[in-house]
């Protein structure tokens, strides 16, 4: 059931009091019954297979306990439990001219078996205990707020979360629901606004086998859909976190304030950065081993990064991408003076947009015949394209600006009585929901 589904919104208040109200004893069970709810809307077949994964990942390590042997063995299972079912077509293209058939990834398998490999990781490291009770690990798993996409939560930060009763704080249901509001605004009034034109604008370009389309245009029209979409979910995630009184990590700081691919990637899709650098780049030697090794390290990193998220050459593309630009970053001088700075920003920001066309159209020979077209970069296309992506920088440096003011504004609300507090926040979801013509999935539901 996704976050900005009408009954999702109309029956979170009820659960939100029911869970208040009813016994700290019965808390965790009464999350348990939400996340089922809510999980088996997508599907009894999703559920099923969520439920083996997690019951193996928590038996093994508890009833075996010799983490040197359970550890690179329960690794390997998931690897290869998320393999079969998100990449055996397209290793299966590797070596066969037969066209694969539609491969449906299910619910959030990318995000919770990241966590699970987490989980064994950390017991082996001595972080957490593999002696957790089977509740409390279903629940870090199958938390209805992060399961279907993220955030990617760690076991030492988020397991104590369900040890620990749950007190009511006013302050938490005002962070949670503006949090929640600003989220599902991004969704409704941005994402879910430009989704038809870049849908109508990819299909063209993918029909025409990238004869026609201004590339220029469409990263940037993919850039501000993916954006607000998946910012939207993981700001409406954490709201939601809150309103239940957990604390989840923040995915997104405004990526398209930064000024270059290496901050890029602290403020966008921010949990899976962390893990990648934790679990890959690190054990792998990091900056370690010398300059050439740090850029296959890196190099590696990112194109198991772009992996991650689908099984096609497109996303290998586009990790490949963001690696070079990384590399580019390391070996060019940081430039001086401001007008450079800025120049940097631009060219940047310019860039990262025009990744986002590989990482939307499948079809990498439609991108490298647009290429070499005049048309594809120059035009009234490109004039349009370079607005938009004025509009978004500037919306993102707004944003920026109220995150750092999120305190004193959020100080501010829990000083109005509650039945102001109650319409306010009525009328700025019932302007929100204005703009919701249609339900609508989340983009990164499915990777």
């Amino acid at each position: 059931m996704s976050f900005g589904n009408f009954n999702f919104i109309l029956s979170l208040p009820f659960f939100i009091l029911c869970f208040w109200m009813m016994p700290k004893s019965a808390q965790k069970p009464l999350l348990l019954v939400l996340s089922f709810i809510v999980y088996m809307a997508a599907g009894l077949h999703d559920f099923l297979l969520l439920f083996a994964a997690v019951s193996i990942n928590w038996a093994v390590p508890r009833f075996w306990n010799r983490p040197k042997v359970t550890m690179p063995l329960m690794v390997a299972v998931n690897i290869v439990f998320l393999g079969f079912f998100k990449y055996r077509l397209f290793l299966a293209g590797l070596f066969t001219v037969a066209r694969p058939a539609t491969l449906i990834i299910p619910l959030g398998i990318s995000f919770y078996v990241f966590q699970l490999i987490s989980y064994q990781v950390e017991i082996r490291r001595g972080q957490v205990s593999g002696q957790q009770s089977y509740l409390n690990f279903f629940l870090y798993i199958f938390f209805f707020p992060h399961h279907q996409a993220g955030p990617i939560m760690r076991p030492h930060d988020f397991l104590i979360n369900f040890s620990r009763p749950k007190n009511f704080y006013e302050s938490r249901l005002v962070t949670g629901m503006t949090l929640f509001l600003w989220g599902l605004f991004k969704k409704v009034w941005i994402a879910d606004l430009i989704a038809p034109t870049v849908d109508s604008t990819y299909l063209t370009f993918h029909m025409s086998g990238g004869r026609s389309g201004n590339l220029v245009l469409m990263g940037v029209l993919y850039g501000i859909q993916l954006y607000a979409d998946f910012s939207g979910y993981s700001d409406m995630a954490v709201g939601i976190g809150r309103l239940f009184g957990f604390k989840f990590a923040r995915n997104f700081h405004q990526p398209y304030v930064a000024f270059g691919p290496a901050e890029f990637w602290r403020r966008w899709h921010v949990t899976l950065s962390q893990w990648l650098r934790d679990f890959v780049y690190i054990p792998l030697g990091g900056n370690r081993k010398g300059a050439a090794m740090t850029a296959l390290t890196l190099m590696a990193t990112m194109l198991l990064g772009g992996l991650w998220h689908g099984a096609g050459w497109n996303f290998l593309v586009w990790g490949f991408l963001h690696g070079l630009y990384l590399l580019i970053e390391r070996v060019l001088p940081v430039p001086a003076g401001a007008f450079h700075r800025w120049a940097r920003y631009v060219a940047f920001q310019v860039l990262a947009m025009l990744a986002w066309v590989p990482f939307r159209e499948s079809d990498m020979g439609a991108v490298w015949h647009a290429l070499g077209r005049h048309s594809a970069w120059l035009g009234s296309q490109t004039d349009l394209g370079l607005k938009l992506l004025v509009g978004i920088v500037l919306f993102s440096w707004l944003e920026n600006a109220l995150e750092r003011r999120f305190v004193k504004l959020a100080s501010w609300t829990i000083r109005m009585p509650l039945w102001r507090f109650s319409c306010v926040y009525g009328l700025l979801l019932f302007l929100v929901l204005v703009g919701a013509s249609h339900a609508t999935t989340f983009i990164y539901q499915r990777f």
